[in-house]
């Protein structure tokens, strides 16, 4: 045996003992594979819906909120308008209708000169109202009332939906989950996910669920209505009894020595008894219910603010949030080692409602290791508008504190201290250890990169689906391949003898190789990819027919044994290649333009096609070297 025969056969013996071990966790399970082995071979074949069920999801989605953002972008491009006219004036986003726009001028005369500039401006994007809703009397002469006009809106909410629905999908196959199907009915989406352990639905069904809704708010300091209501919590023991308290903020800007002052509202989170209706709301799934039918839930502390702010609320009927702002929490993390650690909270910001910069802006994110804590930030860069608009923002509040506001929740809230160019934030992650902290980072990361949802998605339902095809079905395509492999195995083993032997374990290697593949890069086996299968045993076993054939012709013909198969090896694999291409351009097309069970069988397709090629020829022509022998002169040959 020659030095080129003996490293040919150590590189297929690697490779043969690589498949083996990426198949083991698909025969004894991924919990039986020992820790020490790398993540890359803990994972198993992924099958289909149609072979092994899995996870089915009915989520809605809130489209309005769509309009909604359409709507505060009308409004920032208007007050930079009012500015570049020289007209004073005011915009705001009125909660009643969704998707409502109201103009206010200082002078009544400049207001016709705005609604033609309207008219021009959004043709076709906005509609008048001649309902203002509730505002003052005096201020009707000088306001005018818009919103999104009805068909503008319909074709935002489609666009809203497909995009939802884009995202949705980008974002569990960035998490590895293959083959997932992602597909709307009206106005609700429907996400089914072949089986997968507890572990990975958890984060799927996480990961899908955060819209990533990146904002960039300012902050209200020294609002009157924040003094209010920190005064009533004061002066209320009730306050105490539900957990919130009243607490101040104060700091002086270095350069400017302006001192601000921002009153807030804060609460620990909580154990309380809820009705089954409340607890599905905050998706506490607990099973520890009372005698009377409520169930136990961990209340979190920004709940506890809202609910309790709200029956103030609607106690003092002169307390009230004006259009123009809202209330919004963030959790403040626990501080301090041993006895003197504080406890994590939830703390309340008066923000300016108006968005000042979106996650649309964002384009790049990536995990950055923050030296100052020792932890993992999310760095995000914006384009070069979303720059421009951040440098504005930051020198229009220097002093002030941005907040910065991740799907409602405000992530951190840093004080401006000079005017911030350059185009790039970070974002703060939450509580747990660094591990977490480095999952929750990267995750957030992938959702940055694939975009935000357009709305806050709802579960509506979820269940456990069985294989779509029935049990029967799904034998019965076990049954056919097995019998098609079997037959096969036959017949060569009958017709060509020995070197029919050959192809047959050329074959086992080709599944092997196929499987080990399909299993690395985590794609998923459906009904139609055993379809490809069976056509690639077809196509394997074809291969070798070729190549038998035509070292029969070289034997009749007179050659030796070594010279027949040496040019039946090399005249045969023109006729293979040509029609193994032919058939991968056929399924490049198939992947490229079909979907679901298409795309399935043109995935196991091409990489049956790689290995045929690889066994057919490189494999089959090794085992034919150790056949003929190259220490011994072969007489005769079985074929």
């Amino acid at each position: 045996m020659d030095k080129k025969t003996k490293w040919r056969s150590f590189w297929l013996f690697g490779l043969v003992v690589v498949a083996v071990l990426i198949l083991i966790p698909s025969f004894i399970g991924q919990s039986n594979v020992p820790s020490w082995m790398p993540d890359v071979l803990k994972r198993r074949v992924q099958y289909g819906l149609d072979l092994q069920g899995g996870l089915h999801m009915v989520y809605s989605i809130d489209l309005d909120q769509a309009v909604d953002d359409k709507a505060s972008g009308i409004k920032r491009g208007l007050e930079a308008d009012l500015v570049a006219k020289k007209i004073g004036g005011r915009v705001s986003n009125p909660l009643e209708p969704r998707g409502a726009v109201t103009l206010y001028v200082d002078d009544p005369a400049n207001k016709d000169q705005m609604k033609k500039f309207i008219d021009e401006t959004y043709k076709e994007v906005v509609v008048f109202r001649d309902d203002c809703g509730d505002i003052a009397a005096e201020n009707v002469p000088k306001a005018l009332c818009f919103r999104v006009a009805p068909d503008y809106a319909d074709g935002i909410k489609k666009s809203a939906l497909e995009q939802a629905i884009l995202t949705i999908r980008e974002r569990i196959n960035e998490r590895g989950v293959a083959e997932p199907s992602v597909v709307s009915k009206g106005d609700q989406i429907i996400v089914e996910l072949p089986g997968l352990d507890k572990d990975q639905i958890k984060n799927v069904k996480q990961l899908i669920k955060q819209s990533a809704k990146l904002e960039f708010k300012i902050v209200e300091y020294d609002s009157p209505f924040m003094k209010t209501l920190y005064a009533h919590v004061a002066s209320d023991a009730g306050a105490a009894e539900v957990g919130v308290s009243e607490e101040q903020d104060t700091w002086v800007h270095d350069e400017s020595n302006k001192r601000f002052n921002d009153f807030y509202l804060r609460a620990e989170n909580r154990e309380k008894l809820l009705s089954p209706a409340e607890a599905k709301a905050i998706d506490c799934l607990s099973d520890d219910f009372d005698a009377s039918g409520r169930v136990r839930c961990k209340v979190e502390g920004y709940k506890v603010l809202s609910d309790y702010i709200a029956g103030v609320m609607a106690e003092k009927t002169d307390l009230k949030i004006d259009d123009d702002h809202e209330l919004k929490y963030e959790w403040i993390e626990p501080r301090g080692v041993g006895e003197k650690r504080t406890k994590g909270y939830w703390r309340s910001y008066f923000l300016k409602r108006p968005v000042e910069l979106s996650g649309a802006a964002v384009e790049d994110a990536r995990v950055y290791w923050n030296p100052e804590t020792n932890r993992p930030d999310v760095s995000v860069s914006f384009d070069r508008a979303g720059g421009l608009r951040f440098g504005n923002m930051t020198g229009a509040n220097v002093g002030n504190r941005m907040a910065i506001l991740l799907d409602g929740k405000v992530k951190s809230a840093p004080t401006i201290n000079t005017r911030i160019d350059g185009g790039g934030s970070l974002i703060s992650m939450g509580g747990g250890n660094n591990d977490e902290a480095q999952e929750s980072a990267q995750n957030l990361v992938n959702v940055l990169r694939t975009g935000s949802l357009p709305a806050p998605l709802q579960v509506d339902t979820e269940s456990e689906v069985g294989p779509l095809l029935g049990r029967d079905a799904v034998d019965r395509a076990k049954l056919s391949f097995l019998l098609g492999a079997g037959l096969v195995i036959v017949i060569m083993a009958f017709y060509y003898r020995k070197a029919g032997m050959i192809s047959i374990f050329a074959l086992v290697l080709n599944l092997t190789f196929m499987m080990a593949i399909l299993t690395i890069f985590q794609a998923t086996l459906t009904l139609p990819g055993i379809a490809a299968l069976v056509l690639t045993v077809g196509m394997a076993v074809d291969a070798n027919i070729i190549i038998y054939e035509r070292i029969r012709e070289e034997l009749r013909s007179g050659k030796s044994i070594k010279g027949a198969v040496e040019a039946g090896f090399s005249r045969g694999f023109a006729a293979i290649l040509d029609g193994q291409l032919t058939t991968g351009a056929a399924g490049y097309v198939l992947y490229q333009y079909g979907s679901g069970p298409i795309k399935g069988f043109a995935v196991m397709l091409m990489i049956g096609i790689i290995c045929t090629l690889f066994t057919a020829t490189w494999c089959t022509r090794l085992f034919f070297e150790y056949y003929v022998g190259k220490g011994r002169k072969a007489s005769v040959i079985a074929i």
